[in-house]
């Protein structure tokens, strides 16, 4: 791991890489090469897995020759960043040797197999220099399909003379025993196909693009193979994003209502209208300064929209007082905003700086959660610019043109209620002649949260709610992977019996591919091991369900 204080990581990681090239060179004969993986940590978009459907048993290598279609297909789709195959096990090239044709040639099986290693021989064929480049050029001689196999001379140890290797075996292409990864969709065996989309993409448009690729690609694939959807990252966005819409239209229309109460139709309309106007005013600002919008971003947002109304309550009712006071229009915004600029200014600092911890965060923590503190400052400070020079201009016009329409006097200025307002003039009047005896109650509740506060569990973010969860299955160091699927088959039977389970998914051998920004898969090439995906009902949070699994399993 990297120091918090490193803030350029490339430079670190080209020094790993050189470190590593360095320590190749006195590695013992025969040893693999370190290889370094940079890997971006980020969630898939779309995680697809082609089923076997037929009931005769499962042939690899129309399933790969199918999953690298699709793989190459969501490759060149517009936006995508990486795709990688999961549930793919190696293939290998077997030679099936007819004994009897062999012992007639007089060569045993050693002088067989040395004799087609020699083919596969990587032999330079010279060089070609010039002042820019060096080039190395090679024999075509490799081993690369089975027609060049099955053609490979062998010398006689009687006569000398030569023959095929497709006259005394079988060369056929095959899937290595054991095989190192499998992956089974809702029981059944798969390869899974998943994308990543780039960063500067918006998962909801390259979806639909991918979802078009993919009805097209579903109508070529032969019976008993079929598409299934494991996760379509674009549902959540837009539910996520639906959300924020939602908060928004409910928060305005109840400031609406409460406004049109207590101060008249006219102040609720214009104060209405400060939420939806602020928030297009921060996408406008995200757009300049380059910041996305996702899970973080959004979160700051829902935070602010709590308080892009406060500015706004307090300068309409400043506006509507001196036009009800009989001041023109024009004067009664420039009166307006002249006295409230900085008085407002000031409470939106106080509250910016609340803002500010979370988005001048430092190393890994702050890059993460860095964009709530800046969402929510720009919304904070496009509500302080909307109320210094939209909202009056609203509040002048609808104060012009709402003087043909006859209402109620409650509906023109809000309800009154004499007793509240003489206990308000009273608890005020109070508060100025005693002082000391305001500030101390004023501080009544701050030293009670002061005094909880250490006996609350502290907890930046709450569980996800996604309907969706891992399991990771692991058995002692020497399980064969035959074992491994054996006892998840019993495992999937026992986890369907939860009636809030849909399906589970399992990936042997190699962790699954990533779903949600903070589950990163390190497993690999580890017959031992399995990782469950559990995909739950729409509206089950799985907190309580994988409490239950945790102890039925154990």
């Amino acid at each position: 791991n990297l120091k918090e204080t490193i803030k350029d990581v490339k430079p670190v990681w080209q020094q790993v890489r050189s470190k590593i090239d360095d320590a190749a060179l006195h590695l013992p004969a025969g040893a693999l090469e370190p290889q370094y993986e940079d890997r971006e940590v980020k969630a898939n978009a779309l995680i697809l897995g082609l089923v076997w459907q037929s009931d005769i048993p499962v042939n690899y290598g129309i399933l790969q020759r199918w999953a690298k279609t699709l793989e190459d297909k969501l490759g060149f789709l517009p936006g995508t960043d990486q795709v990688e195959v999961f549930g793919n096990p190696q293939e290998e090239i077997r030679v099936h040797i007819r004994q009897a044709d062999l012992a007639a040639l007089g060569v045993t099986t050693q002088e067989l197999a040395q004799q087609i290693q020699a083919s596969d021989a990587k032999l330079s064929a010279g060089q070609l220099r010039d002042s820019s480049q060096d080039l190395v050029f090679e024999l075509s001689n490799e081993l690369d399909s089975l027609e060049r196999i099955r053609t490979i001379p062998i010398k006689t140890a009687n006569s000398g003379q030569v023959t095929r290797l497709g006259d005394v075996a079988h060369i056929e292409r095959a899937i290595r025993e054991p095989a190192d990864n499998l992956a089974f969709v809702s029981g059944k065996p798969a390869i899974v196909v998943a994308a990543t989309v780039e960063s500067a993409r918006r998962v909801d448009q390259w979806a639909t693009s991918a979802h078009q690729l993919l009805q097209e690609f579903q109508t070529q694939l032969p019976a008993g193979i079929r598409i299934h959807t494991i996760l379509d990252q674009s549902q959540y966005v837009n539910r996520r994003v639906n959300g924020v819409m939602q908060e928004l239209f409910i928060g305005s229309l109840l400031a609406t209502l409460v406004i049109t109460v207590m101060m008249g139709w006219r102040s609720a309309l214009v104060v209405g209208l400060a939420s939806p106007i602020a928030c297009l005013l921060v996408f406008g600002w995200m757009q300049v300064l380059g910041v996305p919008l996702h899970q973080m971003s959004l979160t700051g947002l829902i935070i602010a929209i709590g308080l892009l109304i406060d500015n706004a309550i307090v300068m309409v009712d400043e506006v509507q007082t001196r036009l009800h006071q009989g001041m023109l229009p024009a004067a009664a915004i420039a009166d307006s905003t002249r006295r409230m600029a900085l008085p407002l200014a000031s409470s939106t600092l106080t509250t910016v700086l609340a803002f500010m911890p979370i988005m001048l965060q430092p190393g890994s923590v702050g890059e993460f959660t860095g964009t709530i503190g800046l969402s929510g400052i720009l919304g904070l400070t496009s509500s302080l610019i909307i109320s210094l020079t939209v909202l009056p201009a609203l509040s002048g016009l609808l104060h012009r043109w709402g003087h043909s329409l006859t209402l109620p006097q409650w509906a023109e200025t809000g309800v009154s209620f004499p007793g509240l307002n003489t206990l308000y003039r009273r608890s005020l009047s109070t508060a100025l002649h005693r002082p000391l005896l305001a500030i101390a109650l004023s501080l009544v509740l701050p030293v009670v949260g002061f005094a909880v506060a250490p006996h609350l569990s502290q907890q930046f973010f709450p569980p996800a709610g996604r309907d969706q969860f891992f399991i990771d299955f692991e058995l002692p160091e020497q399980t064969a992977l035959a074992q491994t699927q054996a006892e998840v088959a019993k495992a999937r039977h026992f986890i369907l019996q939860h009636s809030e389970i849909v399906d589970v998914h399992w990936f042997l051998g190699k962790s699954a591919p990533t779903f949600y920004y903070n589950v990163i898969g390190k497993r690999e090439n580890e017959s031992n091991y399995a990782q469950g995906w559990v995909q739950l009902q729409s509206n089950v949070l799985p907190t309580s369900v994988i409490q239950t699994i945790q102890t039925e399993l154990s």
